[in-house]
């Protein structure tokens, strides 16, 4: 396998944002409502929403040696949510390690201005601990389905500010690149197919690879219950691979394994609102 070159920034930059307190705030002035009220709300906003909670097991590696790392995470998503000319998809996440300490936290959005073309923006906030990454990104989002495939393609440009623990800051331009796939085998079980690219100006970041793979199934008969599944395998080139592809977790006689998230596995269940 072999990654392209870096390719040149997207040109394309977009201003919108989404402002999830006020949607999350519509939300519960409906569940303060009567039954009657909630159903004539939701009919005028069309919004979906879906609380999940899962726990989460990575194998991070460094040079000498592997651990695992147990998690638990706590994901609110909209669909269908109607702001400023635009109807957005928006997903709030967080991750708590063992301790009890936000480890990171995410909100990424999806706006479409119809049934196929929107922008995103995606914010990743990994430094609660004093050091890591902050992350933003925008770009444009593409959807179609074809009946039981569904596609989203989403290329972006991004940003990156990493806190180091020598306490310096390391920053970074690039692009990324996400393709997520859906297939509805039956009324019970989909799977997905989740690839994304991201390949940043210095040779440090380099670039990455993330495939995720998962599969989701409705525990009851009206679908408002899920279980799903997710896997995902990280690969890198930079220079600390020497500028070759290199699986995360990978192992090397001279430079020992190759430092990163190696995988993870998620068990999540989903409630439909």
């Amino acid at each position: 396998m072999k990654f392209s070159n870096q390719a040149r920034l997207l040109s394309v930059c977009f201003a919108t944002l989404l402002c999830s307190q006020n949607a999350l705030a519509s939300d519960t002035q409906a569940s303060n409502s009567t039954p009657e009220q909630s159903k004539v709300a939701q009919a005028k906003s069309g919004a979906t929403w879906v609380g999940i909670v899962g726990f989460e097991t990575a194998r991070t590696v460094k040079p000498e040696s592997k651990q695992d790392i147990q998690q638990v995470e706590a994901i609110v998503n909209g669909i269908g949510i109607n702001f400023a000319g635009l109807k957005w998809d928006n997903t709030l996440a967080a991750k708590v390690n063992r301790r009890g300490e936000i480890s990171v936290a995410r909100n990424w959005a999806y706006g479409y201005w119809n049934d196929n073309f929107g922008v995103s923006i995606d914010l990743i906030k990994s430094d609660w601990k004093g050091t890591g990454p902050i992350i933003g990104a925008v770009g444009l989002a593409y959807k179609n389905r074809w009946d039981n495939l569904s596609l989203r393609i989403n290329p972006t440009v991004a940003r990156l500010s990493n806190k180091l623990t020598n306490g310096s800051t390391f920053d970074d331009t690039g692009m990324q690149l996400n393709v997520r796939m859906d297939y509805q085998i039956n009324d019970r079980l989909s799977l997905r197919l989740h690839p994304q690219y991201a390949s940043w100006r210095s040779d440090q970041m380099g670039e990455t690879l993330k495939v995720e793979l998962g599969a989701s199934v409705n525990l009851t008969e009206d679908k408002r219950h899920k279980l799903m599944l997710v896997n995902e395998h990280f690969l890198v080139k930079n220079s600390g691979t020497g500028m070759r592809v290199r699986y995360v977790g990978e192992d090397s006689p001279i430079g020992g394994y190759v430092p990163g998230t190696e995988q993870t596995f998620k068990l999540r269940y989903a409630y439909v609102f």
